[in-house]
């Protein structure tokens, strides 16, 4: 009964390996590597594992739409030979969300991409307000958070007090 089993396992793998190569090799080749073809490629749909690993991060459902078109656009501008114009694009979305995570990855792109040209000095002072960014909300988070609890523990103490 074990060799059996032993068996089937083995047959099942190599069926699946085999498949898996046969949809490899069915796949269409790669767009052509010139400007033109990567200005007119089309963007991927939402449903691709992409989406599935930024879930995984926590960007969520909710914050996947805004990132992941900042993905899209990353890389239309790389393959056009335009990824100047991507502080542009950044510094709109800066402008435009309040949202901490877009701001976040926002501020990571926008640095790398300031270091790439050697310019670490400015790459710096990006990462460094954003860093700022995320002291001061979080500081605000903790204030806020406090005073609820000071304000539940009055509330909480008060019906004890009253009972005395």
């Amino acid at each position: 009964m074990h060799r059996n089993t032993l068996l089937a396992s083995a047959l099942a793998v190599l069926m699946a390996g085999s498949a898996s190569l046969v949809i490899a090799q069915d796949a269409p080749p790669p767009p052509a590597a010139g400007p033109s073809a990567a200005v007119h490629a089309p963007a991927k749909p939402h449903g691709d594992r992409r989406g599935f690993d930024m879930h995984q991060r926590g960007f969520g459902d909710q914050h996947g739409g805004v990132i992941g078109d900042l993905r899209g656009l990353e890389h239309l501008y790389m393959q056009a030979g335009r990824s100047k114009d991507l502080a542009a694009l950044y510094n709109d979305v800066l402008a435009k969300s309040q949202d901490p995570r877009v701001r976040d990855y926002v501020y990571q792109h926008l640095a790398r991409l300031q270091a790439r040209p050697t310019n670490v000095d400015q790459a710096i002072a990006t990462l460094r307000k954003g860093l700022d960014e995320s002291l001061a909300n979080e500081a605000k988070m903790r204030a806020e958070h406090d005073q609820m609890r000071a304000a539940w523990q009055q509330h909480a103490g008060a019906p004890a007090r009253a009972a005395q």
